[in-house]
């Protein structure tokens, strides 16, 4: 028996109502809502998030079809939906991503919204973002602070080039730097920055395994693996911190919802800098930790 028999495809003009059907037939086994992601996938092939309710007896093309059969063919397996797409919102932008970088996730907003919360009516000029993956956080605070430059800091290839594409494509590109290397190596502590951001590997390396297929399989290791106890990056970073920073500028990371408790004690202090602050996420996780040069 062929797949394409085993997958009951839908007749070459079939109607995106019975595209869906069978999307939902392949997605059944995700623990997500596979008829959600059917009929978002069909949304994105077609441009039009309503078309799963108001195009449903319109036919696909050959070549809308073949599109939408491979994403589902491709999620069935665990690839993450946004990955399959090739682009994610975040913040209001649209980013694209690919292989080599972490999927965003929508708690990592929260870094954002805390970082602009503890700034106030200040606006900076330096950014520096350590570990940039995809880039969302350098560009959207870029696309924020329309006076800034930033600098984005990986130490593979992969991500840097995502990040291009993603500053280029949100109208930034001209104030980005990228930094291919280790950043204890290439910047050094210089006092450059009004900002600094990150957010690092912090899953302990003997999590991984046990992690969902979508996170284990798909998101590079590199971008997931912080060291026996997830905390490697931030023991490194902590003590150069103040050297990164400009006077009155703020440094903001996200850690793992089980990590509060290494920065609300004294391994959370940083020399020279207010804080720790720790701010929760909608689930109640510690999710975002903040300092302020005085």
């Amino acid at each position: 028996m062929t797949q394409e028999t085993q997958e009951d495809l839908p007749d070459p003009d079939a109607t995106v109502l019975e595209w869906i059907a069978w999307g939902e037939r392949m997605l059944r086994a995700l623990p997500e809502d596979g008829s959600r992601e059917a009929r978002s996938f069909l949304a994105e092939v077609l441009s039009d998030p309503m078309a799963p309710w108001t195009r449903w007896d319109t036919p696909l093309t050959a070549e809308q079809s073949a599109l939408y059969k491979g994403w589902i063919r491709r999620r069935s397996k665990r690839e993450p939906f946004h990955l399959v797409t090739g682009s994610i919102p975040f913040m209001g932008r649209s980013f694209r991503i690919g292989p080599g970088v972490l999927v965003p996730r929508p708690e990592t907003e929260i870094l954002l919204v805390s970082v602009q919360q503890t700034l106030g009516s200040e606006k900076p000029s330096s950014i520096l973002d350590l570990g940039c993956g995809s880039g969302v956080l350098v560009v959207s605070l870029l696309a924020t602070f329309p006076e800034a430059v930033g600098v984005a800091v990986d130490r593979w290839p992969s991500p840097l080039s995502w990040t291009l594409k993603n500053a280029i494509m949100n109208g930034v590109g001209d104030r980005l730097r990228r930094i291919c290397g280790d950043w204890t190596e290439m910047i050094g502590a210089r006092g450059m920055f009004d900002l600094v951001v990150s957010n690092p590997p912090y899953v302990p390396t003997n999590t991984i395994p046990s992690l969902s297929p979508e996170v284990r399989l798909f998101d590079p290791r590199e971008a997931l693996d912080g060291g026996v106890d997830g905390l490697d990056f931030y023991r490194r970073l902590l003590p150069v911190l103040p050297g990164l920073l400009k006077p009155g500028g703020v440094a903001a990371v996200e850690i793992g919802g089980d990590q509060g408790s290494f920065f609300h004690g004294p391994s959370g202090c940083v020399p020279g800098c207010d804080g720790p602050w720790v701010v929760r996420d909608v689930g109640g996780q510690e999710r975002v930790v903040l300092w302020k040069k005085g």
